[in-house]
Formats: C-alpha cells, sequence, structure tokens
C-alpha cells in the first residue's frame, strides 16, 4: 500500500522538480467537456491570480482518475488549496474531515437576486454546513435520433417500453447502430445512469432519511432486467462495458447512437461540430418506467468547489471562489459551456439567451428544480458518496452481464455491499 501511495504521489505531480518553487494557490479542476470552457476558466484562474498579486496554478485532472489522486493528496498530506468533485463526494470528503465550511460564500450566492437552485445544495450540507459550493446545475436528458425513428415508423418514445421497442427496430433495420447509448462499465456515468434507469422502474437505494438500504426490491429487479434484456438483445452492444465517461459522447457525436442519456455537452458539440446531426436530434425526458410507481427520473448532480481544511492560504482560497461566481463573470463562463452546465442561479437561466431562446432547453429548468438527487430516496449523505465512489452499482451490474448472474442475485449482492459501507 506505502508504495502504491508514493506512485501516486508521483503521478498526481506532488514531487516538483529541484528549484521550481509551489504556487501560492493550487487548485484542481474536473474537465468541463469543452475545450472553451476549460481553456476560459484556467485563464480566469490567472486572471485572478494577478489581481490578487499571487500566484496560482489551475490543473485540470480526468474524472477516471481523481478519486485516485484526492486519496493518494490525503493520504501525503498535499491536498491542493481548493478542488472540484462531483457533488455526490462532498459527502464522502467531508466525513473524513478534510474539508473547510463554506457557509459564507453560499450566503453570497443566496443573495443574489434569484438565489440558487436549492435542489443542489442538500448534496453540498454535513452536519448543517455547507462543506462545498455547486458549481453548477447538471440535468441529464435523453438525446434521441429523430431521423432514424422517422426511418422506422416511430415516434420519440415517452416510456422505456418504446424506447426498448425503438431501439429494436432501428437495430433491425441497420445492425451497425448502437441502439441504446448506455454505459455498463464501471465510469462515473455508468453508475449514474443506471440509478437513472431504478429510479424511473420506481426502485430507491435508500428510505426517505437515509438510514436503511431499499435497493432490493422488485422495481430494482426489474430495472436490472430491463439493461440485461436489452444487453442480451444486443441493443445495448456488449462494447459498452469498456465505456469511459465518453464513450456514450463519441458514440453519439460520431452518429453511431440512436438514444444517450447524457447532460447537454453533447448538444453544445454539435451546435460547434455537427449542425446536420443537431437538426436529427431531440432532447427529451427520460422515458417514463412501467407501472404504478414509475416516473421519469433524471439524477440532478452538480460539479462542487471544495477547499481544503489545511490550506495555508483560507482567504486566498475564498476569494477564487467569490471571484468565479461572480454573476456577470459566472455568465461568461455558463455561455462558453454552452449548455453543458446550467447556471447555478435561476436568473440566469430565464435570462441567458443561450436557454431562454432555445427551445431544445425548454425543460431543463423544470429538471433542474425537481431532478433526485443521489441518496435517493433519502437526502445524500456520507454513506451514498461511499456507494458512489465505490461503484457498487455498476460492480454488480457487471456481475449480471459479464458473469451470468441474475439479475435478482445481483441486486442481492449490490445490497450486501451497500450495507458494508454504513457510516457509523
Amino acid at each position: 500500500m506505502k508504495k502504491l501511495v508514493i506512485a501516486l504521489l508521483a503521478t498526481a505531480a506532488f514531487m516538483l522538480p529541484h528549484g521550481v518553487q509551489a504556487a501560492d494557490l493550487t487548485i484542481w479542476a474536473l474537465q468541463a467537456f469543452n475545450q472553451k470552457a476549460d481553456d476560459r476558466i484556467t485563464e480566469m484562474a490567472q486572471e485572478f491570480g494577478r489581481e490578487r498579486g499571487i500566484s496560482v496554478e489551475y490543473t485540470i485532472v480526468p474524472a477516471n482518475v481523481l478519486n485516485e489522486r484526492l486519496a493518494a493528496a490525503i493520504q501525503g498530506g498535499a491536498l491542493p488549496d481548493v478542488f472540484m468533485q462531483v457533488s455526490p463526494q462532498v459527502q464522502y470528503y467531508a466525513n473524513l474531515g478534510v474539508t473547510m465550511p463554506l457557509g459564507d460564500i453560499l450566503a453570497q450566492m443566496r443573495s443574489v437576486e434569484g438565489g440558487v437552485y436549492e435542489s443542489t445544495v442538500s448534496a453540498v450540507m454535513y452536519d448543517g454546513k455547507a462543506l462545498g459550493i455547486p458549481l453548477e446545475v447538471d440535468v441529464v436528458p435523453m438525446f434521441a435520433r429523430k431521423d432514424l425513428l422517422q426511418e422506422v415508423g416511430m415516434n420519440l418514445p415517452t416510456t422505456l417500453e418504446e424506447l426498448r421497442a425503438a431501439s429494436k427496430a432501428i437495430l433491425e433495420k441497420d445492425p451497425t447502430i448502437t441502439a441504446f447509448g448506455h454505459p455498463t462499465g464501471t465510469a462515473n456515468d455508468s453508475e449514474t445512469l443506471t440509478r437513472m434507469i431504478v429510479w424511473s422502474f420506481g426502485g430507491a437505494m435508500f428510505n426517505p432519511d437515509g438510514t436503511q438500504v431499499t435497493w432490493n426490491s422488485a422495481e430494482t429487479v426489474a430495472g436490472y432486467q430491463f439493461i440485461a434484456d436489452m444487453f442480451a438483445e444486443g441493443t445495448i452492444p456488449r462494447s459498452t462495458l469498456s465505456w469511459d465517461d465518453a464513450g456514450n459522447n463519441t458514440a453519439y457525436q460520431t452518429g453511431r447512437a440512436a438514444f444517450i442519456m447524457n447532460p447537454p455537452s453533447v448538444y453544445q458539440w454539435m451546435v460547434d461540430n455537427d449542425p446536420d446531426l443537431l437538426a436529427d436530434t431531440a432532447l427529451i425526458p427520460i422515458p417514463r418506467g412501467p407501472g404504478e410507481k414509475g416516473r421519469s427520473a433524471t439524477m440532478i448532480s452538480s460539479f462542487a468547489w471544495m477547499v481544503s481544511k489545511d490550506t495555508k492560504r483560507p482567504d486566498d482560497a475564498k476569494a477564487w471562489l467569490t471571484y468565479f461566481f461572480e454573476p456577470k463573470r459566472y455568465e461568461e463562463v455558463i455561455n462558453t459551456v454552452g449548455g453543458r452546465w446550467l447556471p447555478i442561479y435561476p436568473a440566469l437561466y430565464t435570462s441567458m439567451p443561450l436557454f431562454k431562446d432555445n427551445p431544445d432547453f425548454a425543460q431543463l429548468g423544470e429538471m433542474a428544480k425537481n431532478g433526485v438527487v443521489d441518496g435517493y430516496a433519502g437526502p445524500p449523505t456520507a454513506w451514498a458518496s461511499a456507494v458512489f465512489n465505490a461503484k457498487v452499482v455498476t460492480q454488480s451490474i457487471q456481475r449480471m452481464l459479464v458473469d451470468g448472474e441474475s439479475a435478482d442475485a445481483a441486486v442481492a449482492w449490490a445490497t450486501a455491499e451497500i450495507e458494508k459501507l454504513k457510516i457509523k
């Protein structure tokens, strides 16, 4: 273990060459999946440093290695001053006791006219304190190829069974198509999107107060079986087992997929690169699951900023957050991202031409207000965060798809693993 930590520390570039001085403020960020946005925020960090009179090191860390790098940084006592993660992870780091309260920053943001999307705030609250700040709002619509549906004489799906039927018809007409580009590997997207299918069937991981596991239910098993059936018939292809977080994006952007669930980063890519594909695309709510408990369930999440409690520059770290979230400057960031992020400020969603003048984005605000958070049917908790971090759901899906376990057995295994991760 000690050798592994040393290797990770070196990989994360904590070891500086002799004679090279560390920056005054270090910031780690996730990719925005938009190069212009990554470049603009990097420039913004440098502008902040110049105005503040300090040196700033802004590093973009790929999502698939960020967990490991942060784990190594914690063990090595070398957390960056400020770091970004997906919001379900705020509970995890808060429980470790490595982040500082940021209630003053949240209060500043709430004081802006229209406030913030409060649906995102529960994910960053721990023991009544804000241990992170939601950076934006992620909603997950379904992308659907209107042209492929028209070729098989079918409408946009409103239920999951209609989605499956359309996928079968499209695949039968063209066997080279990835009908439903649902990732089944162990990337973050797979963990998130599989939960959305289960939630749409009426399943839930926890009870309403988040103290008991409710994953082992008929609704959850039905959601697993739905995935298994589509995988067996090829409407979810076997290649999805090896997809990373960009796998479904790439499949759709290259015209190989008929349906995917994804935040609107794919939309902006089409605006910039493929207007023909954009014209053939509809953004629709997640199709509803069957039965009385069936629903259209989108996970609401966000990227979130956190500050190390051991930072030597807490004032500079908080000043960076204030600088980043200043509404006019922040609006520029959101415009650059181009729909991948909904603004944390509802007032910007209703005023920015990017959203108010675009009928494709008409339903995103409602999703941002009413989406399901990690920990459903309970609130976000450190326990739920640990489950997400351990990729329990995707591991159980792979046991079903690769090892041949039944849906019932895979759900039972996942339930037992969730119980093991309970934080006392």
